[in-house]
């Protein structure tokens, strides 16, 4: 059986992996597993993804992240068949586990932190993994609570990295320019509309009142002096807003 510890040579291995389909490899590896299964914790995932690795890839992890595209289905083979105690996910989450072990000694020395819990911080960065796991050793969380900080990370993160917003003048700014522009275009379909006659004339009327009322504040905000009749209008429409 390939220990826990032990290394299969790269040459050895794929060559290994070439005759996985060979049933004499598939029941050495079923026997393997057997074995591997008394064992408990997390040692025994770390066995498991090991000797998947060591066996069917020759111990190179980017051999099985590229599985798929190597069309190598000795997990999904031997997951199917009858003897063997796990299935094809459960394997394949132990080669994850143990391949991410690999930069993660932390995993073999502490003493709350289980697979499941390595195998929660998989979509982290490599960077982000340790402190998240050491966050959840020193504060003993369940694989569910761990979940969840990592999805409020990720928020938070996601938060820091959005698009800032614009300083309050450069977004004021921006909006106006956004409205004058909506404006200037919805004059356009009032001007195609009038030859004809334009069905909304009243309601139409009662908007560019109270359009007429905004330019008139916006202007007295810039120093302009507007007209008696704008000041009138913009006095009108601040209570009808309030």
């Amino acid at each position: 059986m390939t220990s826990a510890g032990g290394k299969t040579g790269s040459s050895a291995g794929l060559g290994v992996a070439a005759r996985v389909a060979e049933p004499v490899v598939l029941e050495q590896v079923v026997a393997d597993l057997r074995d591997l299964q008394r064992r408990g914790g997390i040692e025994r995932t770390l066995a498991i993804g090991e000797l998947i690795l060591n066996r069917f890839f020759g111990g190179d992890p980017a051999g099985w992240r590229d599985r798929r595209r190597n069309k190598n289905n000795s997990v999904r083979r031997l997951a199917s068949r009858k003897d063997c105690p796990f299935s094809k996910s459960a394997l394949n989450e132990a080669v994850a586990v143990y391949v991410a072990s690999l930069t993660l000694p932390c995993v073999r020395t502490f003493g709350h932190i289980g697979a499941s819990h390595v195998a929660a911080v998989l979509g982290l960065t490599e960077d982000d993994r340790e402190p998240m796991l050491a966050r959840a050793e020193s504060g003993r969380m369940s694989v569910r609570e761990l979940r969840r900080a990592i999805v409020q990370a990720r928020r938070a993160e996601g938060e820091r990295r959005g698009r800032p917003l614009l300083e309050t003048p450069a977004r004021a700014l921006a909006l106006v320019r956004t409205a004058v522009q909506a404006a200037r275009e919805a004059l356009g379909h009032i001007r195609q509309e009038a030859a004809v006659g334009f069905p909304l004339e009243s309601e139409l009327r009662k908007e560019f009142t109270d359009l007429e009322a905004i330019l008139a504040e916006a202007m007295a905000l810039t120093g302009e002096q507007p007209s008696v009749v704008q000041v009138r209008r913009s006095a009108a429409w601040s209570q009808r807003s309030a």
